[in-house]
């Protein structure tokens, strides 16, 4: 699988992620309008609930196909009349496998060709877009369901280079709406979280200990400032180094690094509890979309039966959804998002290449 990494927020970690690619191969006008034509799809993958930045082995490849070109004479100017479709295929990057495909007209006028093209597309609607992503949901689900043991092997192999951070944010491209197969994505990426702050934390030992070594004891508290909390004995192995350093220092500069301990962690907290909040009205308003979404489709659908099934499967989804997450705590989903999060940040230029067993 080859997976481009974008910036990507805390958000949009666990939801499914198309990219958006314009190939070397797309007409002239698409790759003139490539900035402007990336932007609106990415706005439409949002809209729609998904993301277009992560991990992917999708992506929406458009493609710009005119028509016919009138030209009318308009005074000063002439104007011209563009007739065309902007063809859009969702597909897996590793193969060119097209999982949907669309294409939507337009027609628009301007006294520039490629003004009148941009202003065309500008006027389609997202809602045009619903059965493109949504048959393509179905397909990208169970694609991921088929190759979650080539996932889970590839996030164990770059643990076991000691890449934790690239582990956990790349099982956790993983889709929540995959409940099940989710669930397990987390309860790896806390393992792999666990392996990352020990080995944080056996080097603020080292070097706190080496700051002892060299008398300088108020250097030490300052590392040890960011030690993270465990429960795999390392907490004694904390107190221990802690008791010596601050045993060497004055009451002013132990009442100073208590306060940088305090300061430390009350940040963090306020982090997580900022991060809480927001993750509460997402998920509100999530639920209210999907709701209005589904209630929507099913007074357009033929068989109102079947899309109550649907609306009733959803509401189900989402119900597991909230039970699986709460096997781990908030904390630690917090922590294993951010990670992911900062990973495709600070790797935004990166592609990982993972070979899938057919």
């Amino acid at each position: 699988m080859s997976s481009s990494i974008y910036a990507q927020s805390l958000d949009d970690v666990g939801k499914i992620v198309i990219g958006v690619d314009v190939p070397e191969t797309s007409s002239t006008e698409t790759k003139e309008l490539k900035e402007y034509i990336v932007n609106k799809i990415s706005h439409w993958v949002a809209q729609a609930g998904y993301s277009a930045k992560g991990f992917s082995s999708f992506s929406i490849s458009p493609n710009i196909i005119i028509d016919s070109e009138d030209v009318a004479e308009g005074g000063m100017k002439n104007v011209y009349v563009i007739k065309g479709s902007l063809f859009l295929s969702v597909l897996q990057n590793d193969g060119d496998v097209v999982f949907s495909s669309i294409s939507l007209p337009f027609r628009d006028s301007s006294t520039k060709k490629i003004t009148a093209i941009k202003n065309g597309i500008g006027k389609l609607q997202y809602k045009k877009m619903i059965p493109l992503l949504d048959e393509a949901k179905e397909r990208i689900l169970k694609y991921y369901e088929s190759q979650k043991a080539n996932i889970f092997a590839q996030a164990d192999f770059m643990a076991k280079q000691k890449d934790y951070d690239g582990a956990i944010a790349y099982i956790m491209s993983i889709p929540s709406s995959l409940t099940n197969i989710y669930q397990e994505a987390l309860t790896k990426a806390d393992s792999y979280l666990e392996k990352k702050n020990k080995a944080y934390n056996d080097s603020v030992f080292v070097v706190a200990n080496s700051y002892l070594a060299q008398h300088d004891a108020r250097a030490a508290l300052d590392v040890l400032t960011e030690y993270k909390d465990m429960q795999n004995g390392q907490d004694q192995t904390y107190k221990q180094i802690l008791s010596k350093a601050e045993a060497l220092v004055t009451a002013e500069e132990l009442a100073a690094a208590r306060e940088r301990r305090r300061q430390y962690l009350d940040e963090k907290e306020r982090q997580y509890h900022q991060w809480e909040v927001e993750e509460k009205e997402r998920n509100h308003r999530m639920s209210m979309d999907n709701q209005h979404m589904a209630y929507r489709r099913a007074a357009l659908a033929s068989n109102e039966r079947t899309e109550a099934r649907k609306i009733a499967a959803g509401e189900r989804l989402a119900s597991q959804v909230i039970s699986a997450n709460e096997r781990i705590s908030h904390h630690r989903i917090y922590a294993i998002k951010s990670v992911a999060s900062e990973y495709y940040k600070n790797n935004q230029t990166r592609t990982l290449i993972v070979k899938h067993q057919y």
